[in-house]
């Protein structure tokens, strides 16, 4: 019951890596189905509101962080877990302290989300359809055909155009008011009169799979652009902190990253406000949370702050009363809680690992090193090179 902020759902393993949904991305997650169905002027049927707003985001967002683990793997790094919570997902994943291996595993997410953004983008092409990235209604799903000129859109949408033509027409009288009132009758009514004898208009209606197809497209576009943000800790924020850290050192790097996460924070904050976007404004504060905290860590670090001796030095001085403790909100003591766990990890999987090296090492002494799976050989390369850098 103390600490309420770690709570959450375990889901299964996916390729070997533990999986948790936060408890606070179901009261989100909820809290926004609901603003959408009961929107004043919602069309939308509230089954796709949900697969949409919450299946198929929760989907996306998990291969987006399995994104980032699987490419952890591939420069020698081991995933620990995946939570995915309000703000989307966070991926923990122990990797070599190297600008290249941070840069892969980082990038491994946005790859996804491109990748799937092709797929459906090629899917869409050769329906003959023009996928648009940037409308702001995806249950609309506006597309224009490469093949007659139309935009074409789902059953929330209503285009109607001259027979045999791309010239659109407006709609007749009391078809738009029954359309948006969900009249279904009326509706059916109004366009079942466009016969041969008197066309006066065609409707333009894509079919389901071409809508979801453009949702999938959408959604991943969306994705992909704001996580490449430069701000700190999104992946372009990450992905610029690597770049730099490339060509410089890792604490200039990590002010530059610190830096712009705080002034792309400011700005999303700004927008919220300016939107009236509470979600915007929760991603805005803890981007500037994260890029402040990422700062001072920075700075810690270059004065040796962080340095244990220094605190036993002045706690065994006796003329100075001692500092009085800091109060530690829910948000810090969470944070501490999750690292102090994580460290915990580390320490039961470094044990796990001696254990296990000292049992290849029998093995080699025994039966020579051909005798090692290639599971195990690459175990071996990987703790090698982990104690090559902790020389």
């Amino acid at each position: 019951m103390r600490d309420m902020l770690s709570w959450g759902v375990s889901l299964p393993r996916m390729f070997g890596i533990p999986v948790k949904v936060h408890w606070l991305f179901f009261v989100v997650t909820i809290g926004l189905f609901f603003r959408q169905v009961g929107g004043e002027r919602n069309i939308v049927w509230w089954g796709d509101v949900f697969l949409f707003s919450v299946v198929l985001l929760f989907g996306i967002v998990l291969l987006h962080e399995l994104g980032h683990c699987l490419a952890g793997r591939l420069v020698g790094g081991e995933p620990q877990e995946i939570l995915i919570w309000p703000l989307g997902g966070l991926a923990f994943v122990d990797v070599p302290h190297t600008a290249r291996a941070n840069f892969i595993t980082v990038a491994g997410g946005p790859m996804v989300n491109l990748v799937l953004a092709l797929l459906c983008g090629g899917l869409l092409a050769l329906a003959g359809f023009m996928p648009n990235p940037f409308t702001l209604d995806p249950y609309t799903a506006a597309m224009r055909s490469t093949r007659d000129g139309r935009t074409y859109t789902s059953e929330y949408g209503l285009k109607l155009y001259e027979p045999g033509t791309s010239r659109p027409v407006d709609p007749p009288p009391g078809l738009a008011d029954a359309f948006y009132k969900r009249d279904a009758f009326t509706v059916n009514e109004i366009l079942g009169k466009a016969t041969d004898a008197s066309p006066p208009y065609q409707r333009a209606q894509a079919t389901g799979f071409v809508v979801w197809v453009y949702r999938i497209f959408w959604l991943n576009c969306v994705l992909l652009a704001f996580n490449l943000l430069p701000a700190y800790p999104m992946d372009g924020g990450q992905l610029l902190m690597t770049a730099i850290w490339a060509r410089r050192d890792y604490h200039t790097a990590a002010r530059v990253a610190g830096m712009s996460g705080l002034m792309v924070g400011l700005l999303v904050v700004v927008a919220s406000i300016t939107f009236n976007e509470t979600l915007f404004m929760g991603l805005g504060l803890f981007m500037m949370f994260s890029a402040y905290t990422r700062l001072t860590q920075s700075e810690a670090e270059d004065t040796g702050y962080g340095d244990f001796s220094q605190g036993y030095t002045s706690l065994e001085r006796d003329e100075s009363p001692p500092p009085r403790a800091k109060s530690v909100g829910p948000v810090r003591k969470w944070l501490q809680a999750r690292t102090a766990r994580r460290i915990q990890k580390e320490l039961e999987a470094q044990q796990a690992d001696d254990e296990r090296m000292d049992q290849l090492l029998e093995k080699i002494a025994r039966s020579g090193k051909g005798s090692l799976t290639a599971e195990e050989q690459r175990f071996l390369d990987r703790q090698s090179e982990r104690y090559k850098r902790n020389k």
